[in-house]
């Protein structure tokens, strides 16, 4: 699924060394097979790239270390997930620098990265629909196949299993709310929690796909009465989750709320539904249908 206004890369050329990309960002040229010394700039490629069969030397700065494959944990850091440092990366010397398009700065930062001569890639991966595409994509700059990657299809087929697991069970209705320090929205079905509980048959109370992300307030959730609640943080999660508890669960109709009657509010783990959680995908699938199935095994 596509962001607006936006078309996905596409590979136009391609030989043994290298491999020429129409990129996302609008910008495009050659670049490296077999790459020695990629830097990664967007954590939730960091996952797919090792899972392509890629190496790195530099990553960007996570809140939760677990996030980045166990080989790349102590990596040096190039800056934060969504500002990074043109001089760190430019010191690290390195043959490819993988960034997300999603983000105006490091749409930005390719720029400059290319304008020194730096090849650096650009890609969209928002959820789960975009993660075959991006793997296959890495695969291709590694030298391989998707096809070729054992451990890959195992992951896509585990994911394709979960989810005809639920097939013919009554779909429960969700709402999936992203907290942040400026307050809360609802997701739509394109953002990564919201992709993954479509595939799984729930329904989202939010019927519209964009924006992802929409003002919510405690009375429409009142209005929407989910069968369950669905928490995505991002920044510090303590804090959060305490000022949901404050602004929503204590007030009074709170407990008129069918989630709330079932236990069915649940904070979702940051590493696999605020990041896109890559090779981790059929965990996260898992976890989640758990809590949209309760009693049924996966």
């Amino acid at each position: 699924m596509l962001w607006p206004g936006e078309s996905r890369g596409e590979i136009v050329a391609e030989s043994a060394s290298t491999l020429q990309y129409r990129q996302t960002d609008a910008g495009g040229g050659s670049l490296p097979k077999h790459p020695r010394r990629t830097v990664i700039g967007y954590g939730s490629l960091a996952g797919v790239w090792h899972l392509a069969g890629g190496k790195a030397v530099g990553v960007p700065r996570l809140r939760k270390k677990s996030a980045l494959p166990e080989e790349m944990r102590t990596l040096p850091e190039i800056g934060t997930p969504t500002v990074p440092n043109v001089e760190k990366i430019v010191a690290m010397k390195p043959d490819l620098v993988l960034l997300t398009a999603k983000l105006e700065r490091h749409r930005a930062t390719a720029e400059l990265l290319r304008e020194s001569g730096i090849p650096t890639l650009c890609v969209e991966y928002g959820n789960y629909n975009g993660f075959h595409e991006v793997l296959d994509l890495f695969c291709r700059i590694n030298g391989t196949r998707l096809e070729d990657r054992a451990e890959a299809n195992a992951r896509i087929r585990e994911v394709r299993k979960i989810c005809a697991a639920v097939a013919g069970e009554k779909a429960p209705r969700c709402a999936i709310v992203f907290a942040a320090s400026t307050g809360f929205t609802l997701e739509s079905s394109q953002t990564n929690t919201g992709c993954m509980a479509a595939l799984l048959g729930a329904e989202n109370v939010r019927k519209d796909d964009f924006p992802l992300r929409s003002r919510y307030s405690y009375e429409r959730l009142l209005l929407d009465d989910p069968d369950v609640i669905l928490i995505v943080t991002m920044g510090e999660a303590e804090g959060l989750k305490k000022k949901f508890r404050k602004e929503f669960m204590e007030r009074a109709a709170w407990k008129t709320l069918s989630a709330a009657g079932s236990g069915r509010v649940h904070f979702l783990p940051v590493d696999l539904f605020l990041y896109m959680p890559g090779p981790r995908y059929p965990e996260a699938f898992r976890y989640l249908a758990k809590l949209l199935y309760p009693g049924k095994e996966f």
